[in-house]
């Protein structure tokens, strides 16, 4: 598959994610708290897709606005926005590793590296993220975040896995 359309599908994905949040008044059930929802599980699924951008998007969009909406709408926007840099990223580094058998090597470490740095994250971020506080509304916040960072190294080598020509058995 063409790493284009794998953008554009992630893309739509994005889109229709946030607007369902905007439909479903999500910005308002994250300034006073709530449950997982059909919307949440939609957002860590596109977050799993795309972990970086959507992290960084979020992280990006507190210095945007303090109200709920707006910050919601900036964060849709950047998310949109950084997904294309991250995929590129993704298409190069997999185009790299296809030239030799020491890089496929490095990668297959880096994937490792990313979902155990990943595992070991989320897991300090379950801990910290139940535990009994009057100031943090949502328990699954980091803990999703960082497993979606921790699944870009799956979808980096699913991206490899993708790219690399067929093998032509003789």
């Amino acid at each position: 598959m063409p790493i284009a359309k794998i953008i554009r599908w992630n893309l739509a994905l994005i889109v229709v994610v946030g607007f369902y949040g905007l439909i479903t008044d999500e910005p308002y059930w994250r300034s006073v708290g709530h449950g997982p929802g059909i919307y949440d599980y939609l957002f860590w699924f596109a977050l799993a897709l795309n972990g970086p951008s959507g992290l960084a998007a979020d992280y990006l969009s507190w210095f945007g606005a303090s109200a709920a909406e707006a910050r919601f709408v900036i964060q849709f926007a950047l998310w949109c926005a950084l997904l294309w840099p991250q995929w590129k990223l993704y298409h190069l580094l997999a185009l790299w590793c296809r030239e030799g058998s020491s890089r496929q090597i490095m990668l297959y470490s880096l994937v490792i590296l990313i979902v155990a740095a990943g595992g070991s994250g989320a897991y300090q971020a379950w801990l910290s993220g139940h535990r009994p506080s009057e100031f943090f509304i949502d328990r699954y916040f980091w803990f999703v975040r960082v497993v979606g960072v921790g699944c870009s190294g799956l979808v980096l080598l699913f991206v490899y896995l993708a790219t690399r020509p067929p093998r032509v058995r003789e």
